[in-house]
Protein backbone atom coordinates (compact mmCIF):
# COMPACT_ATOMS: atom_id res chain seq x y z
CA UNK A 1 0.00 0.00 0.00
CA UNK A 2 0.81 3.53 -0.94
CA UNK A 3 1.75 6.06 2.17
CA UNK A 4 2.51 9.29 1.93
CA UNK A 5 4.55 9.06 5.36
CA UNK A 6 5.08 7.45 8.25
CA UNK A 7 2.41 7.63 11.22
CA UNK A 8 3.41 10.19 13.95
CA UNK A 9 5.00 8.52 16.75
CA UNK A 10 3.42 8.45 20.38
CA UNK A 11 4.81 9.75 23.16
CA UNK A 12 5.61 6.06 24.39
CA UNK A 13 7.52 5.47 21.01
CA UNK A 14 9.70 8.09 21.48
CA UNK A 15 10.59 7.46 24.81
CA UNK A 16 11.69 3.62 24.22
CA UNK A 17 13.56 4.78 20.86
CA UNK A 18 16.78 4.16 22.71
CA UNK A 19 15.50 1.21 23.69
CA UNK A 20 13.93 -0.32 20.57
CA UNK A 21 17.42 1.31 18.29
CA UNK A 22 20.41 1.52 19.51
CA UNK A 23 22.55 4.83 18.41
CA UNK A 24 25.35 2.73 18.19
CA UNK A 25 23.55 0.54 15.13
CA UNK A 26 23.08 4.17 13.29
CA UNK A 27 26.39 4.71 13.27
CA UNK A 28 28.82 4.11 10.07
CA UNK A 29 30.97 1.89 10.13
CA UNK A 30 33.96 4.55 9.94
CA UNK A 31 32.70 5.88 13.22
CA UNK A 32 31.87 2.44 14.83
CA UNK A 33 35.15 1.72 14.57
CA UNK A 34 36.76 5.09 15.41
CA UNK A 35 34.29 4.68 18.51
CA UNK A 36 36.22 1.43 19.87
CA UNK A 37 39.20 3.43 19.20
CA UNK A 38 38.65 6.33 21.53
CA UNK A 39 37.93 3.89 24.33
CA UNK A 40 41.87 3.06 25.35
CA UNK A 41 42.04 4.32 28.31
CA UNK A 42 45.66 6.03 28.19
CA UNK A 43 43.90 8.71 26.11
CA UNK A 44 41.08 9.40 28.23
CA UNK A 45 44.06 9.51 31.15
CA UNK A 46 46.05 12.04 29.35
CA UNK A 47 42.94 14.18 29.17
CA UNK A 48 42.35 13.93 32.67
CA UNK A 49 45.47 14.90 33.79
CA UNK A 50 45.82 18.10 31.36
CA UNK A 51 42.38 19.23 32.79
CA UNK A 52 43.44 18.71 36.24
CA UNK A 53 46.68 21.57 35.31
CA UNK A 54 44.34 23.80 34.82
CA UNK A 55 43.89 25.22 37.90
CA UNK A 56 45.70 24.39 40.87
CA UNK A 57 42.74 22.88 42.73
CA UNK A 58 41.06 21.55 39.33
CA UNK A 59 41.39 17.96 40.72
CA UNK A 60 39.29 18.24 43.83
CA UNK A 61 37.59 21.26 44.34
CA UNK A 62 34.84 23.66 42.15
CA UNK A 63 31.98 23.18 39.73
CA UNK A 64 31.73 19.36 37.98
CA UNK A 65 33.59 20.09 34.75
CA UNK A 66 32.77 18.45 31.08
CA UNK A 67 33.70 15.21 31.95
CA UNK A 68 36.75 14.12 29.71
CA UNK A 69 35.79 11.55 27.76
CA UNK A 70 33.80 14.26 25.98
CA UNK A 71 36.11 16.88 25.87
CA UNK A 72 38.76 13.85 23.64
CA UNK A 73 35.47 12.77 21.60
CA UNK A 74 34.24 16.19 20.81
CA UNK A 75 37.91 17.80 19.77
CA UNK A 76 38.29 14.78 17.63
CA UNK A 77 34.91 15.20 16.00
CA UNK A 78 35.73 18.57 15.18
CA UNK A 79 38.53 17.53 12.93
CA UNK A 80 37.04 14.32 11.43
CA UNK A 81 34.15 16.92 10.27
CA UNK A 82 35.98 20.09 9.36
CA UNK A 83 33.54 22.04 11.72
CA UNK A 84 33.98 25.03 13.58
CA UNK A 85 33.40 25.47 17.37
CA UNK A 86 29.77 26.23 16.78
CA UNK A 87 28.90 23.90 14.07
CA UNK A 88 30.07 21.22 16.59
CA UNK A 89 27.87 22.27 19.33
CA UNK A 90 24.73 22.81 16.81
CA UNK A 91 25.57 19.24 15.40
CA UNK A 92 26.19 17.23 18.60
CA UNK A 93 23.68 18.98 19.99
CA UNK A 94 20.60 17.86 17.56
CA UNK A 95 22.02 14.57 16.59
CA UNK A 96 21.52 10.77 18.56
CA UNK A 97 24.36 9.54 17.17
CA UNK A 98 26.67 12.05 17.53
CA UNK A 99 25.85 12.07 21.48
CA UNK A 100 25.88 8.64 21.63
CA UNK A 101 29.70 9.00 20.04
CA UNK A 102 30.33 11.69 22.51
CA UNK A 103 29.15 10.58 25.69
CA UNK A 104 26.79 13.26 26.27
CA UNK A 105 23.68 10.67 25.85
CA UNK A 106 20.42 12.62 27.55
CA UNK A 107 22.80 15.39 28.75
CA UNK A 108 23.75 19.26 27.97
CA UNK A 109 26.09 19.62 24.99
CA UNK A 110 29.32 21.70 26.19
CA UNK A 111 28.24 25.33 24.26
CA UNK A 112 31.54 26.67 21.94
CA UNK A 113 33.08 28.63 24.35
CA UNK A 114 33.16 26.23 26.86
CA UNK A 115 34.92 23.90 24.30
CA UNK A 116 37.40 26.54 22.96
CA UNK A 117 38.72 27.14 26.37
CA UNK A 118 39.30 23.13 26.97
CA UNK A 119 40.69 22.81 22.94
CA UNK A 120 43.64 25.52 24.68
CA UNK A 121 44.13 22.93 27.26
CA UNK A 122 44.75 19.88 25.30
CA UNK A 123 48.29 21.09 23.32
CA UNK A 124 51.93 20.80 23.57
CA UNK A 125 53.20 18.00 24.67
CA UNK A 126 49.86 16.82 25.59
CA UNK A 127 48.77 16.94 22.40
CA UNK A 128 52.04 15.36 20.94
CA UNK A 129 51.60 12.07 23.45
CA UNK A 130 47.74 11.81 22.10
CA UNK A 131 48.64 11.63 18.28
CA UNK A 132 51.91 8.99 19.48
CA UNK A 133 49.08 6.63 21.18
CA UNK A 134 46.59 6.77 18.44
CA UNK A 135 49.20 6.29 16.17
CA UNK A 136 50.29 3.05 18.57
CA UNK A 137 46.62 1.86 18.25
CA UNK A 138 46.62 2.39 14.92
CA UNK A 139 49.64 0.72 13.33
CA UNK A 140 48.70 -3.29 14.17
CA UNK A 141 45.53 -2.78 11.67
CA UNK A 142 47.31 -0.54 9.39
CA UNK A 143 50.87 -1.35 9.05
CA UNK A 144 53.96 -3.92 9.49
CA UNK A 145 56.58 -1.40 9.06
CA UNK A 146 58.24 -2.57 6.00
CA UNK A 147 58.40 0.84 4.08
CA UNK A 148 58.70 4.43 4.95
CA UNK A 149 58.63 7.63 2.97
CA UNK A 150 58.62 10.95 4.58
CA UNK A 151 58.13 14.40 2.48
CA UNK A 152 57.63 18.00 3.92
CA UNK A 153 55.06 20.53 2.87
CA UNK A 154 54.20 24.37 3.82
CA UNK A 155 50.97 24.83 6.30
CA UNK A 156 49.67 28.25 6.01
CA UNK A 157 50.04 30.98 8.67
CA UNK A 158 46.74 32.58 10.01
CA UNK A 159 47.86 35.86 8.23
CA UNK A 160 46.78 38.36 5.22
CA UNK A 161 49.30 38.63 2.65
CA UNK A 162 52.40 40.62 4.07
CA UNK A 163 53.52 43.79 2.63
CA UNK A 164 55.64 46.74 4.27
CA UNK A 165 53.01 49.17 4.44
CA UNK A 166 50.25 46.84 5.74
CA UNK A 167 52.53 45.48 8.30
CA UNK A 168 53.05 49.01 9.52
CA UNK A 169 49.61 49.57 9.07
CA UNK A 170 49.14 47.05 11.66
CA UNK A 171 51.29 48.05 14.16
CA UNK A 172 49.49 51.48 14.05
CA UNK A 173 46.37 50.23 14.72
CA UNK A 174 47.34 47.72 17.31
CA UNK A 175 49.13 50.29 19.46
CA UNK A 176 46.24 53.01 19.04
CA UNK A 177 44.22 50.74 20.17
CA UNK A 178 45.75 49.70 23.62
CA UNK A 179 47.10 53.11 24.57
CA UNK A 180 43.64 54.21 23.86
CA UNK A 181 42.30 51.14 26.31
CA UNK A 182 45.03 51.84 28.95
CA UNK A 183 43.88 55.52 28.88
CA UNK A 184 40.51 54.07 29.51
CA UNK A 185 41.40 52.74 32.65
CA UNK A 186 42.57 55.69 34.20
CA UNK A 187 46.25 56.02 33.33
CA UNK A 188 47.48 59.46 32.92
CA UNK A 189 49.44 59.85 29.90
CA UNK A 190 52.31 62.06 29.52
CA UNK A 191 52.19 62.65 26.14
CA UNK A 192 49.34 64.32 24.01
CA UNK A 193 47.64 60.88 22.18
CA UNK A 194 46.67 62.00 19.15
CA UNK A 195 45.16 59.78 16.40
CA UNK A 196 47.00 59.01 13.14
CA UNK A 197 44.63 56.19 11.58
CA UNK A 198 43.06 59.05 8.96
CA UNK A 199 46.71 59.95 8.09
CA UNK A 200 48.11 56.23 7.47
CA UNK A 201 45.42 55.42 5.79
CA UNK A 202 46.12 58.64 3.19
CA UNK A 203 49.66 57.75 3.10
CA UNK A 204 48.55 53.58 2.42
CA UNK A 205 46.40 55.22 -0.49
CA UNK A 206 49.24 57.12 -2.15
CA UNK A 207 51.45 53.78 -1.59
CA UNK A 208 48.62 52.27 -3.66
CA UNK A 209 48.56 54.28 -5.92
CA UNK A 210 51.94 55.04 -6.67
CA UNK A 211 52.27 51.20 -7.14
CA UNK A 212 50.19 50.69 -10.19
CA UNK A 213 53.26 53.13 -11.86
CA UNK A 214 56.10 50.75 -13.63
CA UNK A 215 59.96 50.71 -13.24
CA UNK A 216 61.62 53.68 -11.13
CA UNK A 217 58.65 56.17 -11.53
CA UNK A 218 57.14 53.48 -8.56
CA UNK A 219 60.63 53.47 -6.63
CA UNK A 220 60.56 57.21 -6.95
CA UNK A 221 56.80 57.51 -6.30
CA UNK A 222 56.58 55.59 -3.34
CA UNK A 223 59.60 56.89 -1.47
CA UNK A 224 58.06 59.98 -0.02
CA UNK A 225 54.53 58.33 1.46
CA UNK A 226 56.81 55.54 2.66
CA UNK A 227 59.27 57.90 4.98
CA UNK A 228 55.75 59.77 6.40
CA UNK A 229 54.57 55.97 7.01
CA UNK A 230 57.30 55.28 9.09
CA UNK A 231 57.87 58.34 10.81
CA UNK A 232 54.05 57.74 11.93
CA UNK A 233 54.79 54.75 12.72
CA UNK A 234 58.48 55.17 14.88
CA UNK A 235 56.91 58.33 16.43
CA UNK A 236 54.23 55.84 18.03
CA UNK A 237 56.05 53.25 18.95
CA UNK A 238 57.90 55.80 20.90
CA UNK A 239 54.85 56.82 22.81
CA UNK A 240 53.66 53.28 23.21
CA UNK A 241 57.20 52.84 25.01
CA UNK A 242 56.43 56.08 27.50
CA UNK A 243 52.50 54.87 28.20
CA UNK A 244 54.02 51.34 29.08
CA UNK A 245 56.26 53.52 31.86
CA UNK A 246 53.05 55.26 32.99
CA UNK A 247 51.34 52.37 33.44
CA UNK A 248 53.55 50.63 35.34
CA UNK A 249 54.10 53.64 37.60
CA UNK A 250 50.35 54.38 38.14
CA UNK A 251 49.28 51.27 38.76
CA UNK A 252 48.96 50.95 42.66
CA UNK A 253 46.64 54.10 42.15
CA UNK A 254 43.98 52.21 40.53
CA UNK A 255 41.44 49.68 42.19
CA UNK A 256 41.67 46.00 42.03
CA UNK A 257 39.09 45.88 38.86
CA UNK A 258 41.13 48.51 36.77
CA UNK A 259 44.66 46.82 37.62
CA UNK A 260 43.81 43.50 36.41
CA UNK A 261 42.17 45.44 33.29
CA UNK A 262 45.40 47.15 33.40
CA UNK A 263 47.37 43.92 33.85
CA UNK A 264 46.48 42.17 30.43
CA UNK A 265 46.13 45.52 28.39
CA UNK A 266 50.42 45.72 29.54
CA UNK A 267 51.26 42.40 29.01
CA UNK A 268 49.84 42.79 25.63
CA UNK A 269 51.83 45.68 25.25
CA UNK A 270 55.15 44.47 26.12
CA UNK A 271 54.40 41.54 23.52
CA UNK A 272 53.65 43.98 20.62
CA UNK A 273 56.78 46.50 20.79
CA UNK A 274 59.31 44.32 19.67
CA UNK A 275 57.54 43.60 16.56
CA UNK A 276 56.26 46.98 15.91
CA UNK A 277 60.33 47.98 16.29
CA UNK A 278 61.19 45.53 14.40
CA UNK A 279 58.91 46.20 11.37
CA UNK A 280 60.01 49.87 11.23
CA UNK A 281 63.74 48.86 11.61
CA UNK A 282 62.76 46.45 8.53
CA UNK A 283 60.53 48.63 6.62
CA UNK A 284 63.17 51.51 6.84
CA UNK A 285 65.79 49.34 6.14
CA UNK A 286 64.00 48.03 2.85
CA UNK A 287 62.66 51.48 1.67
CA UNK A 288 65.64 53.97 2.52
CA UNK A 289 68.38 51.29 1.99
CA UNK A 290 67.46 48.87 -0.33
CA UNK A 291 68.15 46.21 2.45
CA UNK A 292 65.39 42.65 1.87
CA UNK A 293 67.23 40.28 4.32
CA UNK A 294 66.79 42.35 8.00
CA UNK A 295 68.06 39.99 10.66
CA UNK A 296 64.94 39.06 12.78
CA UNK A 297 62.70 39.85 9.77
CA UNK A 298 58.68 38.84 10.63
CA UNK A 299 55.71 38.99 8.50
CA UNK A 300 53.16 39.54 10.55
CA UNK A 301 52.42 41.55 14.06
CA UNK A 302 49.95 38.73 15.24
CA UNK A 303 51.85 35.46 14.32
CA UNK A 304 55.54 36.47 14.58
CA UNK A 305 56.50 32.89 13.98
CA UNK A 306 55.24 32.64 10.21
CA UNK A 307 58.38 31.57 8.35
CA UNK A 308 59.15 33.03 4.55
CA UNK A 309 59.64 29.96 2.55
CA UNK A 310 60.43 29.46 -1.19
CA UNK A 311 59.72 25.69 -2.23
CA UNK A 312 59.99 26.74 -5.84
CA UNK A 313 56.23 26.22 -6.66
CA UNK A 314 55.29 28.00 -9.98
CA UNK A 315 52.00 28.52 -8.94
CA UNK A 316 52.84 29.83 -5.47
CA UNK A 317 56.37 30.77 -5.43
CA UNK A 318 56.47 32.31 -1.80
CA UNK A 319 54.69 31.33 1.33
CA UNK A 320 54.16 31.93 4.94
CA UNK A 321 53.51 29.31 7.89
CA UNK A 322 55.51 26.60 8.68
CA UNK A 323 57.27 23.52 7.15
CA UNK A 324 55.81 20.16 8.34
CA UNK A 325 57.29 16.70 8.41
CA UNK A 326 54.84 13.94 7.01
CA UNK A 327 56.36 10.64 7.83
CA UNK A 328 54.33 7.61 6.56
CA UNK A 329 54.66 3.97 6.05
CA UNK A 330 52.77 1.49 4.19
CA UNK A 331 49.49 1.17 4.88
CA UNK A 332 48.71 4.71 4.97
CA UNK A 333 49.62 5.54 8.22
CA UNK A 334 51.03 8.76 9.21
CA UNK A 335 53.79 7.89 11.33
CA UNK A 336 55.22 11.17 12.58
CA UNK A 337 53.89 14.90 11.76
CA UNK A 338 55.77 17.99 13.26
CA UNK A 339 57.29 21.45 12.15
CA UNK A 340 60.35 21.21 10.99
CA UNK A 341 63.11 23.55 12.73
CA UNK A 342 64.45 24.58 9.43
CA UNK A 343 63.84 24.19 5.77
CA UNK A 344 66.74 22.42 4.88
CA UNK A 345 65.29 18.86 4.41
CA UNK A 346 68.46 16.42 4.81
CA UNK A 347 68.83 17.31 8.52
CA UNK A 348 65.35 15.11 8.68
CA UNK A 349 66.10 11.90 7.36
CA UNK A 350 68.14 10.36 9.89
CA UNK A 351 65.05 10.87 12.98
CA UNK A 352 62.40 10.33 11.05
CA UNK A 353 64.35 6.38 10.25
CA UNK A 354 64.66 6.30 14.38
CA UNK A 355 61.05 7.42 15.14
CA UNK A 356 60.11 4.35 12.35
CA UNK A 357 62.48 1.98 14.60
CA UNK A 358 61.06 3.34 18.34
CA UNK A 359 57.61 2.91 16.68
CA UNK A 360 57.98 -0.29 14.95
CA UNK A 361 60.86 -2.16 16.58
CA UNK A 362 62.45 -2.47 13.68
CA UNK A 363 64.14 -0.49 10.78
CA UNK A 364 62.41 -0.29 7.66
CA UNK A 365 63.22 -2.20 4.47
CA UNK A 366 62.52 0.55 2.47
CA UNK A 367 63.44 4.15 2.96
CA UNK A 368 61.83 6.41 -0.14
CA UNK A 369 62.41 10.33 -0.28
CA UNK A 370 62.37 12.86 -2.68
CA UNK A 371 66.38 14.51 -3.94
CA UNK A 372 65.99 17.52 -0.92
CA UNK A 373 66.59 14.73 1.61
CA UNK A 374 69.76 13.66 0.03
CA UNK A 375 73.15 13.84 1.78
CA UNK A 376 76.24 11.77 1.77
CA UNK A 377 76.06 11.35 5.55
CA UNK A 378 72.78 11.04 5.94
CA UNK A 379 72.57 7.94 3.48
CA UNK A 380 76.13 6.16 5.20
CA UNK A 381 74.01 6.25 8.44
CA UNK A 382 70.85 5.58 7.21
CA UNK A 383 72.38 2.03 5.83
CA UNK A 384 74.04 1.89 9.37
CA UNK A 385 70.91 2.10 11.15
CA UNK A 386 69.98 -1.58 9.16
CA UNK A 387 67.75 0.22 6.36
CA UNK A 388 68.25 -2.16 2.92
CA UNK A 389 66.59 -0.42 0.42
CA UNK A 390 67.13 3.47 0.66
CA UNK A 391 65.78 5.11 -2.35
CA UNK A 392 67.80 8.87 -2.40
CA UNK A 393 67.97 10.75 -5.40
CA UNK A 394 70.86 12.30 -5.81
CA UNK A 395 70.84 16.11 -6.60
CA UNK A 396 73.39 17.97 -9.42
CA UNK A 397 76.13 16.03 -11.08
CA UNK A 398 76.00 12.22 -10.80
CA UNK A 399 78.74 9.36 -11.58
CA UNK A 400 77.98 6.60 -14.17
CA UNK A 401 77.59 4.54 -11.46
CA UNK A 402 75.33 6.57 -9.46
CA UNK A 403 73.03 6.71 -12.79
CA UNK A 404 72.81 3.17 -13.14
CA UNK A 405 71.92 2.83 -9.48
CA UNK A 406 69.00 5.09 -9.90
CA UNK A 407 68.12 3.02 -13.31
CA UNK A 408 67.29 -0.08 -11.45
CA UNK A 409 64.11 -1.19 -11.71
CA UNK A 410 63.88 -2.05 -7.17
CA UNK A 411 65.14 2.21 -7.24
CA UNK A 412 62.43 3.11 -9.50
CA UNK A 413 59.57 1.15 -7.68
CA UNK A 414 60.61 2.80 -4.63
CA UNK A 415 60.37 6.35 -6.06
CA UNK A 416 57.04 5.09 -8.07
CA UNK A 417 55.82 4.38 -4.04
CA UNK A 418 57.08 8.04 -2.80
CA UNK A 419 54.90 10.10 -5.48
CA UNK A 420 52.29 8.86 -3.10
CA UNK A 421 53.17 11.16 -0.29
CA UNK A 422 51.84 13.71 -2.47
CA UNK A 423 48.68 12.48 -2.13
CA UNK A 424 48.59 11.51 1.40
CA UNK A 425 49.69 15.13 1.90
CA UNK A 426 46.96 16.48 0.01
CA UNK A 427 44.06 14.36 1.82
CA UNK A 428 45.31 15.87 4.91
CA UNK A 429 45.01 19.40 4.01
CA UNK A 430 41.74 18.46 1.94
CA UNK A 431 39.73 16.44 4.38
CA UNK A 432 41.85 17.58 7.69
CA UNK A 433 42.39 20.90 7.74
CA UNK A 434 46.44 21.18 7.34
CA UNK A 435 46.29 23.63 4.12
CA UNK A 436 46.22 26.70 6.94
CA UNK A 437 46.45 26.79 10.11
CA UNK A 438 42.84 26.70 12.36
CA UNK A 439 44.77 28.55 15.49
CA UNK A 440 46.90 31.31 16.64
CA UNK A 441 49.40 31.69 18.84
CA UNK A 442 53.15 30.63 18.76
CA UNK A 443 52.17 26.98 19.01
CA UNK A 444 49.15 26.97 16.28
CA UNK A 445 51.40 25.48 13.13
CA UNK A 446 51.89 21.91 15.75
CA UNK A 447 48.38 22.28 16.94
CA UNK A 448 46.68 22.23 13.35
CA UNK A 449 49.40 19.39 12.08
CA UNK A 450 48.82 16.81 14.86
CA UNK A 451 45.24 16.88 15.70
CA UNK A 452 45.44 16.65 11.14
CA UNK A 453 47.16 13.31 11.68
CA UNK A 454 45.21 12.33 14.79
CA UNK A 455 41.87 12.58 12.52
CA UNK A 456 43.57 10.89 9.80
CA UNK A 457 45.39 8.12 11.69
CA UNK A 458 41.85 6.88 13.40
CA UNK A 459 39.91 7.28 9.72
CA UNK A 460 42.47 4.99 8.20
CA UNK A 461 42.50 2.82 10.50
CA UNK A 462 38.81 2.47 10.86
CA UNK A 463 38.79 1.66 7.45
CA UNK A 464 41.20 -1.18 7.93
CA UNK A 465 39.80 -4.85 7.16
CA UNK A 466 41.36 -6.20 10.31
CA UNK A 467 39.84 -3.50 12.79
CA UNK A 468 36.60 -4.20 11.18
CA UNK A 469 36.45 -7.67 12.16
Amino acid sequence: MTRRRHAQLTIAEVILFGLAVKPEDLMDTVLRNIDRALDDEQLVDKVVEVMRRRHPNSARRGRNSTPAEVVLRMLVLRHLRGWSYDALEREVRGSLVYRQFCRIGAGKAPDAKTLIKLGKLVDGSALRELFERVTQLAAPACSSGQKMRVDTTVLDAPIHHPTDSSLCEDSVRVLSRLMRRIAGVGVKLSFHFRNVRLSVSRRIREIATAARLRGDKAKAAMNKPYRGLIRVAGRLTRQAAIALVDAREQFDKLGPADQDKLAHLTAQLEAMLPRTRQIVKQTGARILRGVTDSPGKIVSIFEPWAQIIRKGKIHKPTEFGAVIKVQESEGGLVTDITVAESTADQILLIPSIQRHIELFGRPPQLVSTDRGFFSAKGEKQAKELGVRSLVLPKPGHRTAERIEHEQRRSFRRGRAWRAGGEGRISYLKRSFGMNRSRYKGPTSAARTALWAGIAHNLTVASRSKRMQR
